[in-house]
């Protein structure tokens, strides 16, 4: 009976110490840096000396650099393409859907120039979002730096991005 009464005030006391946790709100604002990681799969379609058109979709995750925050530990998903003349691409540009971990999504588009293979800079545009990041607006800058590709037709990249965001 003493145990049931302890292990019945253990849970009482571990459900109120996480309440303040589960109940607080979210800010409206707010600035961050962080790096997101991510794998591609593209598709190349060479279109005459020099020239070559890559449509890629990737997967992966989204860190921001004090552990916590509006997108901490979001997972990613990349939808773009490129067209590249020489190698040099100045028109890289795309959608990202973050899925953060209680399920609100937030959507944006980017533009990126560089090298193929090599470091890019570009940058990026909050457009939405669903739940709490309904209509989030703002934006900022980001460096992508290419990593050796896992298997033929992916590729690995992180980019390290500074932006800032509200929410209406």
């Amino acid at each position: 009976m003493k145990k049931i009464i302890l292990t019945s005030v253990l849970a009482i006391a571990v459900l109120i110490s996480f309440a303040p946790f589960s109940n607080a709100e979210m800010a409206k604002e707010g600035s961050a840096s962080g790096i997101q990681y991510v794998i591609t799969k593209f598709t190349v379609l060479p279109m005459g000396k020099g020239v070559v058109q890559i449509n890629y979709e990737g997967w992966g995750i989204f860190r921001i650099d004090t552990g916590k925050g509006l997108l901490h530990n979001a997972s990613t998903r990349v939808v773009g393409g490129l067209l590249a003349v020489k190698g040099v691409y100045k028109n890289d540009s795309g959608m990202v859907s973050l899925t953060r971990p209680d399920g609100d999504q937030v959507f944006m588009t980017y533009k990126t120039s560089g090298v193929i293979g090599k470091s890019g800079k570009g940058t990026f545009t909050y457009i939405g979002g669903t739940g709490k990041c309904v209509g989030i607006q703002g934006g900022g800058e980001f460096t992508r730096h290419m990593l050796r590709p896992p298997a033929k037709g992916f590729g690995a990249s992180f980019s390290v991005s500074k932006g800032n965001w509200k929410i209406p």
